[in-house]
């Protein structure tokens, strides 16, 4: 049961993905998908079929390791320097962290919704005399 699929991928992240492949970007999100359900797991919590949260986890965990990879292989370079005064740097790994926290943050989420442990708001009523 995959959460996401390299559609939803490719609508985060861009068709630019380096020598990255249809099928390199399914095997990246079994392998998130498998750290999520490892998580629920060890947080008590049933793994469901569908939940908006666990897709937004799913699509961030594969775009941080897309990011990883294109830095490992050169295909994104933390700088390029195109000659004279003209460059450009990055940070792929700061930008893989940031998606990885935006995907745990879903996780807990998802998680917080299901213990009943979220935000909740109530009205309270009273009786007038």
């Amino acid at each position: 049961m995959a959460y996401c699929k390299t559609s939803d991928v490719y609508l985060e992240a861009g068709t630019a993905v380096g020598t990255i492949t249809d099928s390199d970007i399914s095997n990246l999100i079994k392998r998130s998908d498998t750290e999520i359900t490892d998580l629920l797991t060890q947080k008590g919590v049933a793994a469901p079929t569908n939940a908006t949260q666990l897709k937004t986890a799913s699509i961030c965990l594969t775009i941080a390791k897309i990011k990883r990879r294109q830095s490992q292989e050169l295909s994104r370079p933390n700088s390029l320097s195109i000659g004279g005064d003209i460059s450009f740097s990055t940070s792929p790994e700061t930008e893989a962290q940031a998606l990885e926290k935006r995907a745990y943050d879903a996780i807990m989420q998802y998680i917080n919704s299901v213990n009943g442990t979220g935000i909740r708001v109530s009205r309270v009523r009273t009786r007038c005399h």
